[in-house]
């Protein structure tokens, strides 16, 4: 009676569900593999063959899992903020922060007006300026994974006074280091030389990027009207966020999987072929 309480219990919840069907497959599945060998070729042998062939095929698919970035994966590549910098970024604990001169650059509202092309001839000109750093438009694809980054830090309330994107507008975005990084006007074999010299690079260049943002003008809209754009409020200081860029570590369990399952799979093999070999000489040695 306790058994069935116990199985009316767990009544194939889902939260169960998955471990359930787990157990079952690996159960119907390889036992059933296991037994048709074991019946053949005896319980040892059976049981050599059923595991040489599933981490055989674990590290086939651990290998594609490697290549690919699916399956089992770990952490993707992200942005960490390391610093949160009101005011004056020359006091900034970041040092590579420091060397950014503002006091000249295009007011924000003329940058984000301008196409691409315009966008990249004005941050040419800003460069010996920037020492080192780049101007980045705000549709830049990187700079909108550092934005989500910068709304969720604010998000989890770990700036007073600002607790979402609402609170705030972004004025420059910059970033600087990381791996070399061609134009669109380069040529096939440029783009080519790039790719393997990035290839035989074993360590990654520290990727830092800076969004700077300045909380807004609160408005209240009247009744049935739109909600207002957000203007920044020019007498609010200018907040600074450095962040870092995290490689993850997207790749590693797959790696994991594939290198152990590869050295498991070649020590079953040397054991077949060892009993192979003794089997050979009792043979040899029975027929002298």
């Amino acid at each position: 009676m306790e058994t069935l309480n116990l199985l009316a219990g767990i009544a194939w919840d889902p939260t169960i569900r998955g471990v359930l069907t787990v157990v079952i497959g690996v159960a119907v599945l390889m036992g059933s593999v296991y037994l048709i060998l074991a019946t053949n070729t005896g319980n040892r042998m059976g049981f050599l063959l059923a595991a040489s062939g599933f981490f055989g095929w674990m590290m086939l698919m651990g290998i594609f899992w490697w290549i690919y970035g699916i399956g089992m994966v770990g952490e993707s590549p992200s942005w960490q903020v390391v610093e949160v910098n009101t005011g004056d970024l020359s006091a900034a604990t970041t040092e590579a922060a420091r060397t950014i001169d503002l006091d000249e650059l295009p007011p924000p509202e003329e940058l984000n007006a301008l196409d691409a092309a315009e966008f990249r001839a004005e941050a040419a000109r800003e460069l010996d300026k920037l020492d080192g750093w780049r101007l980045l438009p705000l549709s830049d694809t990187q700079i909108g994974e550092a934005q989500a980054t910068v709304d969720e830090f604010f998000a989890e309330g770990n700036y007073v006074g600002i607790s979402g994107p609402g609170d705030y507008v972004t004025l420059y975005a910059f970033d600087i280091g990381g791996k070399d990084r061609l134009g669109e006007d380069r040529s096939m074999v440029e783009r080519v030389k790039l790719k393997a010299e990035q290839l035989l690079q074993i360590t990654h260049p520290t990727h830092l990027a800076i969004l700077q943002i300045q909380p807004v003008v609160e408005q209240v809209p009247g009744p049935g009207e739109a909600p207002p754009t957000p203007e920044a409020d020019e007498e609010r200081p200018v907040i600074s966020v450095i962040m870092v860029r995290s490689l993850g570590d997207l790749r590693f369990p797959s790696a994991m999987i594939a290198l152990s399952s590869g050295l498991i799979f070649a020590v079953l093999c040397w054991m077949l072929h060892t009993r192979d070999r003794r089997v050979a000489e009792h043979l040899a040695a029975a027929d002298a």
